[in-house]
């Protein structure tokens, strides 16, 4: 529900979400109540449609950082969140690209979604400024804006360190 708020951008309603995730809306309305209580989405404002009071709710801007590092009880937890997570995102660059819109975007000179991986060589200091650099441009870009497209994004990094724990060459 946060995502397909995300991508509307703009203020929705319960029965408009619904009908955007073919889901009842008394459903939505019940997640909704639970992501208010968590603070995730708020009530932008109501207005009348059809007779009827409506609630506009908006998305919280709201970046999670599972901190994986601190090896709790919760660390499976937190590894099933971060799969679904990087499995979700894929999934949703394999559909723009197997339903064209990635042509479409390059043919019309847009900036179109990819998936870039590999390494970088960095030094601590390297490796904080770019740490930087990143944190900066998503909390410049978190909040929908006139004319912005909502770009879905899924980003790790990680250092090879000698015993860090990397899968060998042959697994």
């Amino acid at each position: 529900m946060l995502r397909e708020m995300a991508v509307v951008a703009r203020p929705a309603t319960c029965k408009e979400l619904a009908d955007r995730l073919g889901i009842s809306a008394s459903s939505v309305t019940h997640h909704m109540k639970k992501l208010e209580s968590l603070g995730l989405v708020r009530l932008d404002h109501t207005g009348r449609v059809r007779g009827v009071t409506a609630r506009y709710w908006v998305a919280v801007p709201t970046q999670v950082n599972l901190h994986m590092q601190d090896g709790d009880d919760l660390s499976d937890e937190k590894a099933l969140i971060v799969d679904y997570v990087h499995q979700t995102t894929y999934e949703h660059l394999k559909a723009y690209v197997k339903e064209g819109g990635a042509r479409r975007d390059k043919d019309a000179g847009n900036v179109s979604g990819d998936l870039r991986s590999g390494f970088l060589y960095l030094t601590e200091d390297e490796a904080r400024e770019v740490q930087r650099h990143i944190l900066a441009i998503v909390e410049r870009h978190e909040r929908p804006h006139e004319g912005a497209t909502p770009w879905e994004f899924s980003f790790m990094w990680l250092p090879h360190r000698e015993g860090g724990g990397r899968l060998s060459s042959d697994g």
